[in-house]
């Protein structure tokens, strides 16, 4: 996938771009694939945690959910977090 760059910005930019719409799906783990090969940081796992809990919420597979959990907690983002245990409301 093209356009998407390479930095943390670039990233956060197209993961606020990409729609909750099932087209956005492959969109959405090519985001997540280019921010794991960035370092771990309090931001990069933020930026991971919303785009596997945007996965669960296309699919609801639950194996997105529990990735996007994962990251959140350790992200230690207060949104991120709430965004979190809002959707595992539903499961």
């Amino acid at each position: 996938m093209r356009g998407l760059g390479e930095t943390l910005a670039d990233l956060a930019r197209a993961l606020r771009e990409t729609p909750l719409e099932a087209h956005g799906e492959r969109r959405l783990k090519e985001i997540a694939r280019l921010l794991h090969r960035l370092p771990p940081g309090q931001e990069r796992d933020g930026l991971l945690a919303v785009a596997y809990l945007r996965l669960y919420q296309i699919t609801g597979r639950e194996a997105f959910f529990l990735r996007g959990y994962s990251y959140a907690r350790t992200a230690r983002l207060m949104p991120v977090r709430l965004m979190a245990e809002k959707l595992g409301e539903s499961l």
